[in-house]
């Protein structure tokens, strides 16, 4: 969007974090990120091997797995903000390299044939936002990785309350119904995408939709862990 473009102009680039000039994060704020702090199982919470959902909390419908990249503080959140309140965009190019660059770390790879989905805004979001941050996101990963990207293979069906002030179970309920399947998935493993993950009560409801469309594997990727 042109506005988009004016704020990015008025706004100089600087390191989200201390201000200093020439980039979003400088590299002394890069080395001040902290990890997500280990793998967990998404349905739980609760540590586990390498991110996989532990086969007591599987159900035909749940994420195999979920990655989490860096912990919701410092320049961390400071990046994830600045995309998503001050809008501006090629902090998405920024959040994606970080977040790829500790996949290859840990020596995570991904099917050349998986879709890249993110996690769709509500309506009124996206309208008063002008843009979904996971959607920026997910696009980036997917240029990285070489992997596809599809917006509309997840939509958003229902527009819902706010998530910042519900407990777990809450929010399970909250989110509830909210996503279908854009499309026939036939066996199409998925890359799910969004930029914070809380208690994975959207992204649950997200791989519910798609795998009743007939998703295969569904991984669950998101840069911070809150």
């Amino acid at each position: 969007m042109f506005i988009d473009r004016i704020l990015e102009i008025i706004y100089p680039t600087r390191c989200v974090s201390c201000g200093k000039d020439g980039s979003l994060l400088c590299e002394s704020c890069a080395g001040e990120i902290e990890p997500s702090g280990g793998y967990f199982c998404v349905v739980c919470g609760k540590a586990t091997l390498g991110g996989f959902t532990h086969k007591t909390c599987t159900t035909r419908y749940t994420p195999e797995r979920t990655l989490s990249g860096f912990a919701y503080k410092g320049p961390a959140r400071e990046l994830v903000k600045v995309l998503k309140y001050r809008r501006v965009r090629k902090a998405a190019d920024v959040l994606a390299a970080l977040l790829v660059k500790d996949l290859q770390d840990r020596g995570v790879s991904f099917g050349p044939k998986s879709l890249v989905v993110p996690i769709p805004l509500s309506f009124w979001r996206k309208n008063t936002r002008g843009f979904n941050q996971a959607s920026l996101l997910a696009k980036a990963v997917a240029d990285t990785l070489k992997l596809e990207f599809r917006e509309g293979a997840l939509k958003r069906v229902k527009d819902t309350p706010s998530q910042v002030s519900l407990n777990r179970k809450e929010r399970a309920r909250n989110i509830q119904g909210s996503f279908s399947a854009g499309e026939d998935l036939d066996g199409k493993d998925i890359l799910l995408v969004d930029d914070v993950l809380t208690t994975g009560a959207t992204v649950r409801e997200a791989a519910k939709a798609l795998k009743k469309t007939g998703a295969g594997l569904v991984w669950v990727l998101s840069f911070a862990r809150d």
